[in-house]
Parts: C-alpha cells; sequence; structure tokens
C-alpha cells in the first residue's frame, strides 16, 4: 500500500478518460490524476465509433467516385466514364470476337437555339436529349455525354445493319419528340455518325471514323460504310 505523504509528488499519465480526485498529504492538498480503467462497454463504444467513421469515409469515397465519372448537367456518364466503358468493351469484342459499333451524336444548330432562347434552354435540351438518347436504346447499351452537345453510344452485340437501322430511328425518334419549354416546343434534330468495332484498329481511329460519318450526316451526304 501506498502512503499519501510519498504521493504529493506523482503526477500520473492520463488516458483518453480520467478523473480527478484530490488526495490529502501532510504538507498540502495535491491534485492527482488517476487513470480510469476501460470498461467492456467503452471499448465497444469505441469500436461503433470507428466502425461508423469508416462507413461514413466509405460513402463520401463511392460518393466522389460517381460524381468523377458523371455528368452534371444530364446525369448521364461522362467522357471519362465513356472512355473506361470503351475500352473494356474493345477488349471484349476482340477476345470473344463479337461485335458493336460506337456512335457519335451532335445537336444540329445548338449554338442558334442557345443564342435565341438563351442557355437555359439549352440545357433543357441537352437534358430533354439525354432522356430520350436512353428512352431509345436498350439497356444493355451506354449512353453517355461528351462534352457541350455531343453525346455517344455504345451499341452491344449488333451488326452493321442494325447499327444503320438504330441511326436512322434515333435521328426519327429525338425529331418527333420535341422539348416543351415556356409554353413552346423546341424542335429538335441531330446528326449521327457510326462505326464498327471492327472497322477500326484502335479506339482513335474508332472516334475519327464516327465522328467523319456524322458531319457526312449533318452535311446530308452519303452515309459513311465503317463496317
Amino acid at each position: 500500500m501506498v502512503h499519501a505523504t510519498y504521493l504529493s509528488n506523482f503526477v500520473f499519465q492520463t488516458g483518453r478518460e480520467n478523473m480527478k480526485t484530490t488526495i490529502a498529504t501532510k504538507q498540502t492538498l495535491q491534485e492527482v490524476q488517476l487513470e480510469r480503467r476501460p470498461t467492456v462497454k467503452g471499448l465497444l463504444d469505441e469500436i461503433a465509433k470507428l466502425r461508423d467513421t469508416l462507413q461514413l469515409q466509405e460513402a463520401r469515397i463511392e460518393t466522389l467516385k460517381k460524381q468523377a465519372m458523371e455528368d452534371v448537367l444530364t446525369g448521364l456518364p461522362n467522357r471519362r466514364a465513356f472512355e473506361e466503358e470503351l475500352k473494356k468493351s474493345l477488349s471484349y469484342y476482340e477476345r470473344y470476337n463479337r461485335n458493336g459499333a460506337l456512335l457519335l451524336i451532335d445537336v444540329d444548330a445548338f449554338k442558334s437555339i442557345n443564342d435565341t432562347l438563351g442557355h437555359m434552354a439549352g440545357d433543357e435540351l441537352l437534358k430533354h436529349l439525354g432522356k430520350q438518347l436512353q428512352k431509345h436504346t436498350r439497356a444493355t447499351d451506354f449512353v453517355a455525354r461528351l462534352a457541350g452537345d455531343e453525346f455517344c453510344v455504345l451499341l452491344r452485340e449488333v451488326s452493321q445493319e442494325e447499327a444503320i437501322r438504330k441511326v436512322e430511328e434515333l435521328a426519327t425518334a429525338i425529331a418527333l419528340a420535341p422539348l416543351r419549354y415556356d409554353g413552346k416546343d423546341i424542335c429538335l434534330s441531330i446528326s449521327v455518325g457510326h462505326c464498327m468495332f471492327g472497322g477500326a484498329k484502335c479506339q482513335q481511329e474508332l472516334f475519327d471514323k464516327a465522328d467523319r460519318a456524322m458531319y457526312a450526316h449533318k452535311n446530308d451526304l452519303t452515309l459513311i460504310d465503317n463496317s
């Protein structure tokens, strides 16, 4: 047993939780920090707090990942997400000898719409187009917004004939679905170009060929055969 007379100069290191007590010595009253022993309940509470903190951090990380791959305006996958998906699709095509197509889509006279009706109308039009593209493609297809008024679609497991039909179907469907804005109908037309996966040696060539086909469509030229 330790006598109080020897405690007057002792300093006890404190832990996470401490309690203060006053010990009477022969010379003076001395405050001494006494360490409180952890209880089972206290340990369980600390574990629960740590678990909640980790879960919150994981949720934040997932949110940041989603934001990094999502277009803010339309909610569609962005260019970064699309390029990753295209890379996986091309790898799958090469490995299993499957086919697919890249569709590039551009809004006709979009600058004129922005200048005439304002940027808010332009934004609503882009959101409308994104929804229409999702509506008229399959769940297995991949729709994304690249930038500005440029969108793209990955068609999986399609032939050249099916891809051409989808190009025509999308152009017609969009033309027949005007945007209702501020009490008026805003008619919309798009130009669509496509390239089959087998029609290019690499991802950049695939984009370039689909881009040329899109501008040919925009200028009412003969649809380029990118099979």
